[in-house]
């Protein structure tokens, strides 16, 4: 008995290339459509807090390895630079050219809308007092835990 081969071409379904295709259209759309969603700006200011963050780290522990209180002192929505709390001098931070840094000169679209206690002083322990310290920005809110120093 011979086995008879099935030669109806009915055979519903797609091949493997017009499911490669479609997959390939779908990425690109949505690689384009998440460029389009999220600007380069929103990712500047994010990385102006966390540079502004990393300078109040820097004074907190410039602060407890000279044993002396040292400080940032915002001197306005652009411009802010660490300094001495015993002499109000000027100190030059790390990474920095300039001793007042100037988000402007940088191009940062980051504002800096209000500080709770300006300057925001640490103490030879690394701590701002006893008062929680708020440093509100349009990237949103930095905050400087009373007693402990802790920066979120």
């Amino acid at each position: 008995m011979k086995h008879k081969l099935n030669t109806n071409n009915n055979q519903r379904g797609f091949t493997l290339i017009e499911v490669v295709a479609v997959l390939i259209i779908i990425g690109i759309v949505a690689a384009v459509a998440m460029t389009r969603a999220t600007s380069t700006r929103d990712y500047d200011i994010i990385s102006q807090v966390e540079a502004v963050k990393a300078h109040l780290r820097v004074a907190q522990s410039i602060a407890m390895g000279l044993n002396s209180s040292q400080g940032i002192n915002f001197d306005s929505q652009t411009t802010y630079y660490l300094y001495d709390a015993a002499n109000s001098a000027k100190k030059l931070l790390p990474g920095q050219n300039e001793l007042t840094v100037d988000l402007e000169a940088k191009k940062s679209a980051l504002k800096i809308t209000s500080v709770s206690k300006n300057p925001v002083v640490f103490d030879a322990y690394g701590s701002p007092g006893t008062e929680t310290i708020t440093i509100a920005t349009n990237g949103g809110q930095i905050i400087i835990t009373k007693n402990t120093g802790y920066i979120r």
